[in-house]
């Protein structure tokens, strides 16, 4: 018997194999099951979210320091005027009812108790007050006013002022500071010894933090 060549087996041995593996391939690609790639095999890292320090503004408090001095301008005049609360300011708390008191002076280059000097009187001082949330926002409060009942007004000039107080009642919780608008109208006599006057306004804001319980 005539022994056959082996090369033929070798060579279909070689073949099958490759023949089955692409095959394969064409299966899986024509069903859409592709092997992945090692690339999209691999798990992502996902980056942990950073918590970002919000920085909070201190409440602004004109009485920190238990007073405080304002000089306006009022026309040809300058008033003087100090503050203060006979409340310590750790009291100054939404619930409380808050004192504030306040002195003026008003100075000029023509006034003076003398004959020849001319005097200047506060007629009206009025306090309009705006409650200031934790976010900003803010609403209105009470108001104060106070006018003189004698004519011209209250004398204020040195060594006599025109002193007065008033209170803020409770507020509401989680109000953080309350804003005073104040405004003064001042009358000048226009010469020495003159029945008529000029009058200018002078105008302050006063902000007073308010103490919050603790943990807030």
């Amino acid at each position: 018997m005539t022994a056959r060549p082996t090369t033929t087996f070798v060579a279909v041995a070689l073949l099958l194999p490759l023949a089955g593996l692409t095959a394969c391939g064409s299966v899986q690609a024509a069903a859409g099951l592709a092997p992945a790639t090692a690339e999209a095999a691999t798990p992502t890292a996902s980056a942990a979210p950073t918590a970002t320090a919000v920085a909070v503004e201190p409440v602004h408090n004109d009485l920190a320091l238990g007073s405080a001095h304002h000089e306006l301008p009022a026309g040809g005049t300058t008033l003087a005027v100090d503050y203060w609360s006979t409340l310590d300011m750790g009291a100054w708390t939404a619930e409380a009812a808050k004192p504030v008191q306040l002195a003026a002076t008003i100075t000029g280059p023509h006034l003076g108790t003398g004959k020849k000097q001319q005097k200047a009187y506060v007629s009206t001082m009025t306090v309009t007050s705006s409650l200031i949330a934790a976010d900003g926002t803010q609403s209105t409060g009470p108001t104060v006013q106070d006018t003189s009942r004698q004519t011209p007004g209250y004398l204020a000039m040195a060594p006599y002022a025109y002193s007065t107080s008033f209170v803020l009642p409770a507020v509401p919780a989680g109000t953080r500071s309350v804003e005073l608008l104040i405004s003064y109208d001042v009358l000048e006599q226009s010469a020495p010894g003159a029945a008529d006057y000029s009058k200018a306004t002078a105008t302050d804001t006063l902000t007073v933090a308010i103490a919050q319980p603790s943990g807030s």
